[in-house]
This record gives structure tokens, sequence and C-alpha cells, in this order.
């Protein structure tokens, strides 16, 4: 009798758990309940602290210019985790939020198994309590994600008797938090189809749910929030960038302006920053726009470089080996860099070893050349190539820390496993 409640219990259990997935419309989705704002702000101190940590061993940017850039960034982080700690303060303080509740369906499957459970415990009795033992643990369902699965079962509840502003946005929003993106974008058109005036917040997630497919519907989208809102900073910041990343300095200039004009925008550093570099690129735009000579273009992907806007500035280093000269040691030097900074080692050694054919004395071509074999493990070709480093440079005492990578290969290289031997761990 035992073997055939076991054996019952085991079916029902899986029969329970097999239900979402076979059945995939009779589950509600479990979401994510962390707090969005505080989820954006790790994700951005996140960020900061991997860029000090990639910062701390660039060779390729002078001193000054490092200390620079880890001051801004950790200045940033500070002021990061500062809002966090606030946000966190404020969410500790605040009530539980609670909302009407709509009928909710029984769940007639759950409290079957629940019986069944409870019987076959009786009828095992000891067993049970010998297996299980009394140090173990039982765990249970988060019963904040079930209770957030039901909020949004009522929301949906509550646009079907009632789609209104509030309730379709309450949806939406919802399912941005929960990074449903296609739910999230089919409910925030359907606010821009039924809702009149439309709110500035649908055309706005919209623009950023379509950016990575099509940034000309993104545009399109980000200026209609702009016109919804012309002081959304939100908004005026995103248009601001995909101006920029787009080419068109001139209305990421006005609409970085028109940022710091809005009510909370004007002590914003990091917008300042930006708008003072897309003044310091416009003439060399305009150059590039007038006369896109060879010469011209390499000036404004140099510019770009420097101000460690590597993506633009690859755009433009790409357009002048396409168009103009496949041979442009300059050009050729920085995408390889561009690739060894993503990972793509063996393309960037490829790319770097076309770059030192055009210019064998480009000192950034060597560094990184030797970089990238560095970590592929080819410490014989890195010493090589950072011993031309040092020759080209003028000596040792010239080479800035270049010296110290070649001790680091050759002690590697000396430490590596010959036949039949492992290396070290």
């Amino acid at each position: 009798m035992g073997i055939v409640v076991i054996a019952l219990l085991a079916g029902l259990i899986f029969a329970y758990l097999a239900i979402p997935l076979l059945v995939p419309s009779q589950a509600d989705p479990l979401p994510d309940l962390r707090d969005p704002i505080a989820q954006d702000l790790e994700e951005e101190r996140d960020a900061l602290f991997r860029a000090i940590r990639e910062l701390d061993v660039r060779e390729d940017l002078p001193e000054g210019r490092r200390a620079e850039l880890h001051a801004r960034y950790e200045a940033k982080a500070a002021k990061v985790l500062r809002a966090l700690d606030e946000r966190q303060a404020e969410l500790s303080g605040q009530p539980t939020v609670t909302r009407p509740t709509a009928p909710r369906r029984v769940p007639y499957a759950a409290l079957g198994l629940l019986g069944i459970m409870v019987v076959s415990a009786s009828l095992l009795g000891g067993n049970l309590a010998a297996r299980v033992g009394e140090d173990a643990t039982v765990t249970t369902s988060d019963e904040g994600q079930l209770e957030a699965g039901r909020q949004l079962l009522e929301l949906q509840n509550a646009v079907r008797r009632d789609p209104s502003e509030e309730t379709l946005l309450s949806l939406a929003d919802a399912y941005w938090r929960l990074n449903d993106a296609d739910q999230a974008e089919a409910t925030y058109q359907r606010v821009i189809a039924e809702v009149d005036p439309t709110p500035a917040v649908a055309y706005r997630r919209l623009g950023f749910l379509t950016l990575q497919e099509d940034t000309q519907a993104a545009l399109g989208y980000l200026e209609r929030a702009r016109n919804a809102d012309p002081q959304d900073l939100e908004t005026l910041f995103a248009l601001g960038e995909l101006y920029f990343a787009m080419g068109n300095v001139q209305a990421a200039e006005s609409t970085w302006e028109s940022y710091l004009a809005a009510p909370g925008g004007a002590e914003d550093q990091e917008v300042q920053a930006r708008l003072q570099t897309v003044r310091e690129l416009a003439p060399l735009v305009q150059a590039a726009t007038d006369n896109p000579t060879e010469a011209n273009l390499i000036a404004l992907a140099d510019a770009y470089w420097q101000r460690e806007e590597r993506e633009s500035a690859s755009s433009v280093y790409l357009r002048v080996l396409s168009e103009m000269n496949p041979n442009n040691a300059q050009a050729m030097s920085r995408i390889g860099q561009m690739l060894f900074f993503s990972g793509r080692n063996e393309d960037a050694i490829a790319a770097l070893e076309r770059a030192r054919t055009a210019n064998p004395e480009n000192l950034q071509t060597l560094l990184f050349l030797g970089n990238a074999h560095f970590s592929l493990g080819q410490f014989q070709a890195a010493i090589d190539v950072w011993e031309s480093y040092v020759e080209v440079a003028g000596g040792p005492e010239r080479a800035g820390r270049v010296p110290s990578l070649i001790q680091d290969a050759r002690d590697r290289l000396s430490n590596a496993p010959q036949d039949g031997q492992n290396g070290p761990s």
C-alpha cells in the first residue's frame, strides 16, 4: 500500500510541475520583484566599478588622462552609491502597498495535491520522518513572487473591465518592470492607439524597446516623447545620446542644452560634460561633412577616440578603410585595439599585424599586438613584439611598463609545461 501511495504522490507532483511547461497558458509569469530604481542604480554602480578596474590596466592612456578619468568615475560612483543608499532607506520606510483584490480562481490542483500529500504523510508515518531527519529543512515558494503574479493578473483583469489610461499604463509598466519586452511593447502600443493625448512615457518606453532593432523608429518615438513632455529629463538625455550616436552633433547639442535648462537638469555634470564634448567635436564633424577627405575623417575619428567615444570613432575608421584607404595604419590600428577590447584577440592580431606592416613604428600598435598575443598565451610572440616596442621607444627607460610586461611573459614562458609535464595551476 505504501508503495502505491508513493507512486501516486510522485505522479501527481510530476503532473503539477509539468503543467506550466506543457500548457504555458495555464501559468502566470513570476516576476522579478526588485525595485526598478534600485536595480538601475545597482547596474550603474557595477558598470562604474568595472570601468575603474579596466582603467587600472589601460596602457594606451597617459597618466594624467587616466588620473582624470579615474577621478571622474570615482566621483560618479560615489554619487550613485549615495543615491542607492537613499533609495534603500526610502524603501525600508515605506508601508506595503495594498490594492483591492479581484475575485481569484480557486487553485483546485494545488489544493488537491496538498490533500493527497497530507493523506500520504499520515500513511507513511514514521518512515517519512526517519528518512527526512530532524535537521532537514522544508523550502516553500517565494510568497512575494506569488503575490506579484497575482497583482499582474489583477492588472490584466482591470484592463479588461476598464481599459483606461491609468489601467493600461499600470499594466504596461508592470510588464516593463518584469522585463517582458513583447508584452510591454504591445501594451504601450495600445496606449498610443487608445489614449488621447498619449502620455510621454509610452513613447519613451517604446523608443527604448525598439532601439536595438530600429534606431530610426526609436528616434521617432523619442522625438514624440519630447513633444509630449518637452522637459522630461530621461527623454532628453536618451534623445541626446541617440542623436550623438547617429552623428547629428548639432541636434545632440540643442537637446542637451534643453536638458540643462529643464527643471532639475542644471546641475547634471555628466550632461555638462557631454555638451562640452559635442561643442568641441562640432567643427570637425562639419569639416568631415562638407569635405569628407581621408585626413578630415581621421581627424574626426581621432577626436572621438581621445574622448573615449570608441564606437563612434570605429565607425569613422571603418569608413576610411572601406571607402578611401584600406591600408591606413591609424585606422587599422584603432580597429585592432577595439577588437582587443571586445575580447576578439585573434581578429585583433590580424588587424594589428596589417597596421604594423603599414607603420612598423606605431607604439600603440606594438603595445596592443603584444597584449593580444599575451592574452592568447602566445608569450614568445608577445615578447618579440614588446621588444620591438622598447627599441622603437628608444630604450627601456622610455618604454614605460612594457619591460615589466616582457619580464612577466618570460616568467610565464619559463613555467610553461614541457612535453609530458603539467604546468603550474
